[in-house]
Parts: structure tokens; sequence; C-alpha cells
């Protein structure tokens, strides 16, 4: 089995300093990195690492593969339902993705393009669109800057457009789970109904009500008006200590909890960085201490948490929740023992968390 995920893929320059930087001064960065980010991205690259992990520790690896270092072909490849864009930073990315394991479904909205006149090449017409056009095809950059008191950001927002009927035929059949994150509403909706099963005449509620198979997540790092409409398709939510429901400006856990069980969802878990996880359970509640561990780059580090809390869900079940959070925790602990968000894809200590699985 597998799982889908569907969200923001951007494209994630980091450099490290040793000092604070100066902002009037040009710097030499001590190490630097560049991969495909964004919440759903770097889910579904922790989802395959654990993968891949598992395959290592139950059975021998073929030699010519192990030496190559190129993934092994699997069935439980996870689905990436994105927007990649167009151009050189487009296709980074998607070999990037190719590289984890992650199969990647392109849903960028095609361009429009000016018909060619007379001789003109179609080529030619291209190359004559106006650069601020070229520009809404690519994909954002965070260009980021971590040093021994924080991290420095800048950014592009998201600005693809997506159509998800451009690639319903392929997305996949069946799933074990379904995580979607705060962006692309149309992405999130085509992930969400996936394997709903067709509900006779037009009634809303009935459609809500019906379940797939799988458990459907929503990562919530804050919040968009736009989830409103896709909360009752939701079935456990993940959120951060940064999402607030409209009206509340600064709610505990208990509030948000609340809040979203009006939308049907009754599990719901809170990240609070170094703080403990708090959870809400099918009317169980609690906190899992998160270990306290030294670390060199918390970039993804959340978005290591939904990743493994999915990959986990799909291959353990629901019915124990603190399980799967300190899971989750582990995973994310192992995600910032090195610098970037690919090093630690290979650290053994994430072979050993999946053999204790």
């Amino acid at each position: 089995m597998t799982a889908l995920f569907a969200g923001l893929t951007t494209l994630d320059v980091l450099h490290r300093l040793d000092h604070v930087p100066d902002p009037s001064l040009k710097v030499t960065s001590t190490d630097f990195t560049m991969a495909a980010g964004g919440p759903a991205t770097n889910a579904a690259v922790t989802y395959a690492a654990l993968c891949a992990a598992s395959r290592v520790s139950s059975g021998p690896i073929d030699e010519a593969g192990a030496a190559s270092g190129a993934p092994l072909p699997s069935v439980d490849e996870p689905t990436l339902l994105t927007a990649l864009g167009e151009g050189p930073v487009s296709a980074f990315l998607a070999a990037d993705l190719a590289a984890v394991g992650v199969r990647v479904l392109d849903a960028t909205t095609p361009a429009v393009r000016p018909a060619p006149e007379g001789g003109e090449r179609a080529s030619d017409a291209v190359q004559q669109a106006p650069a601020s056009s070229r520009a809404l095809r690519e994909p954002a950059v965070s260009s980021i800057i971590e040093h021994p008191s924080g991290r420095m950001v800048a950014s592009t927002n998201a600005r693809l457009d997506a159509d998800a009927g451009r690639i319903a035929a392929d997305l996949p059949e069946r799933v074990g789970a379904v995580l979607i994150d705060g962006h692309n509403p149309s992405l999130a909706h085509a992930a969400l109904t996936l394997g709903v099963p067709k509900v006779d005449g037009e009634d809303p509620f009935a459609q809500l009500e019906a379940r797939p198979p799988h458990p459907r997540i929503l990562d919530g790092g804050s919040w968009k008006d736009w989830l409103t409409p896709l909360l009752g398709f939701v079935d456990i939510a993940v959120v951060s200590e940064d999402f607030a429901p409209p009206l509340m400006a600064h709610p505990d856990g208990a509030q948000v909890a609340e809040f979203l069980r009006g939308f049907g969802i009754t599990r719901t878990v809170r990240t609070r960085g170094e703080r403990s996880v708090q959870y809400w359970w099918d009317g169980a509640s609690g906190e899992v201490p998160v270990e306290a561990v030294p670390d060199a780059s918390t970039l993804g580090a959340g978005d290591a948490f939904h990743g493994a809390f999915t990959w986990a869900i799909e291959r353990g079940g629901d019915a124990d929740p603190e399980r799967l959070i300190r899971f989750a925790s582990a995973v994310a602990a192992v995600s910032v023992s090195s610098f970037g968000t690919r090093q630690w894809l290979t650290c053994p200590a994430l072979a050993e968390l999946v053999r204790s699985w």
C-alpha cells in the first residue's frame, strides 16, 4: 500500500552560517544545500525514506542496486499531487523527488501561449512571451539562512495555478492514507475525495458522511480560509501551535480541538516545537513528551513529523495515538540531526526506528 500527499512544492535554498550575520555585510556560508521543499513535499519525502528503510530492514539489498545508489522500485512509493510549473527549476525539483523515491503528479495548469503568426515558430512565440508571464510559470523559491540564533527566510508565494482534473486518471486507485497541507484547494479536494463512494442525489451531508477506507490527514500549519468547506472530509487533523481558526487569536489546544470537532474531526494532534505533543482522540486526551535532542537544522522537522505519522498510521492503525506520536516525534528528532532536508534520510537511526515499529 502507499500514500497520497497533496500540496505545495518549492525550491528550498539553504545556507548555514557559524555566526549571526550583519545585514550590511556579505557573508560566506559554511554549508549549502538545495532541494525540493514544502509541507506536503517534505512529508512525502519522509514517507519514502521510511519505506526504503523498511525494505532494507526486511531483506537483503541487491548489490548492484545498492552500489548505484538508485532508489529501488517499490509498490509503496508515495505519490505527490502538486504543481511544479515550468523551466529549469521545475526540472530540478522533478529530478530531486524522483531520486528520493517520490512519484510526482504535476497538475500545473497549462500556460496560454500566443499563437504563432506567419512563419513564426511556436518556440519563438514562447521566447517572446513577457518575462513577467514566464515568471508566473515557475515554482516558489525559499532562500533560508540558518545561524546560531535562528533562521532568516525570504520566499516567493505559491503562485502556480493547478487543475487536479488534468491528472485525475493518473491518481492511484487505492491508498493507505492521504495527507493534504494548507496550500491549493483544488488539489486538496481531489485528494480528500479519492475513494469516497458515490452518493445518489444531491444531499451535501450524505456526501460528507461517505467515507473512503483510508484515513485523511490535514497538515494544519496555519489557518487558511479555504479550508472551511474541506474540513468535513478530514478524519485526523495534525496542527501546529500557529493554527488559529477564525475569531481565535491565540487559542489553546482544547479550543482548537473543539472547533475541529464541530466539523466531525474527532482526532486532533497539536505539535508545539520542543514542548510536548497534545492530542484529542475519540474522547480521550493527553500529552506525549518530546525528547530534547541537539539539532543541526530544524528545517522541515514538522513536515517530517507529518510524513512519519502518515507512514505509521498506514501501517499500524489508529488505535494508539500515543504510539503514533512517539514514532513521529522520534523520526522528527532524526531529521534535525544533520544539516538540510536530505542527509538524514539514510541515517542508520531511521532504520532502527522502523525495525522497532
